[in-house]
């Protein structure tokens, strides 16, 4: 445990020393400002007619969706890059593998490093946007702040399968570039391919990112739940079992 906790320590560090990590997050909390202006003056010169809801909606809800279809997405495939097939390109790889911690280990270290990004980030958006709609004059009911900070969370285990999952596919090449680019229209393919083929949505673990909905809104019946909720765990077993056993094989 102490192996690990001292990998996981230095991988964080990793990527809190890259200065485009900070930057990215100082974007986001521009992003939720941004919505938050323009969602404000939508909603004050539109308003609610027949129904139709303003889409810019100044609140933590509002901005989820873009940061988890989005640029969530972006920085898990930055992230396993970067700690993953950028260090193999550089060979630094092998000063790692060479320390006394077990390969899986070094490799689970890496995939919960990025998470601990992805739930910082996860934490400043819903805070920023929270402060900004009670600062609006559009406060938040008790039920919808529980609410809400109930989606975020649900979000995590999505987003953790999802950088398993990226982690799996920077272990095939030594181009940061190339995999950057081949995670990308991988997921583009995947987000598209259940608006042509609808049974894949049950299959393909990113038509699950927006799950929050379904456990915050109207429940399904418990069976679609546990359906539900072993698809996600089985993709996550599956992707990281792979991945770290080829990254216990794999010469650096």
């Amino acid at each position: 445990m102490t192996a690990f906790v001292a990998a996981y320590l230095n991988e964080t560090d990793k990527l809190v020393r890259r200065k485009k990590y900070i930057a990215f997050l100082i974007i986001g909390v521009v992003i939720c400002i941004a919505w938050a202006v323009l969602g404000s003056i939508a909603s004050g010169l539109i308003g609610q007619h027949g129904g139709i809801f303003v889409a810019l909606a100044p609140t933590p809800m509002g901005v989820l969706p873009f940061f988890l279809q989005i640029l969530f997405p972006l920085l898990i495939f930055m992230g396993v890059t970067d700690l993953i097939t950028t260090e193999a390109a550089e060979h630094t790889m092998k000063a790692m593998i060479c320390r006394p911690v077990e390969r899986w280990k070094l490799y689970a270290a890496k995939l919960v490093a990025v998470m601990t990004y992805i739930t910082i980030y996860l934490a400043c958006v819903f805070t920023v946007s929270t402060i900004l709609h009670q600062a609006l004059g559009r406060g938040l009911g008790m039920d919808a702040l529980v609410r809400a900070l109930a989606s975020y969370a649900l979000t995590i285990p999505t987003l953790a399968v999802l950088a398993a999952f990226a982690a799996l596919i920077a272990l095939l090449g030594r181009s940061s570039s190339l995999i950057m680019f081949l995670l990308v229209v991988v997921y583009l393919a995947m987000s598209v391919l259940p608006v042509f083929f609808p049974i894949l949505s049950e299959l393909l673990f990113t038509s699950f990112l927006g799950w929050h909905r379904l456990w915050i809104g109207v429940t399904p019946a418990a069976s679609r739940m546990l359906h539900m909720l072993v698809i996600v765990v089985a993709y996550g077993v599956v992707f990281f079992m792979a991945g770290s056993l080829v990254f216990d094989r794999k010469e650096y």
